[in-house]
């Protein structure tokens, strides 16, 4: 499993930790995807 690291705080998020996948859609199409900690609210990065 790769490592997934928080968008919000550039944190390690750990195989059990509570966490969103947060997808990029343009045109349709399917750009790229990062993960937030659910504990990160408020701060939606782009």
């Amino acid at each position: 499993m790769a490592d997934k690291t928080c968008l919000v705080c550039k944190g390690p998020i750990r195989e059990g930790d509570l966490h969103k996948i947060v997808i990029y859609v343009v045109q349709d199409r399917l750009t790229e995807h990062h993960y937030e900690h659910v504990e990160c609210p408020g701060r939606f990065g782009v």
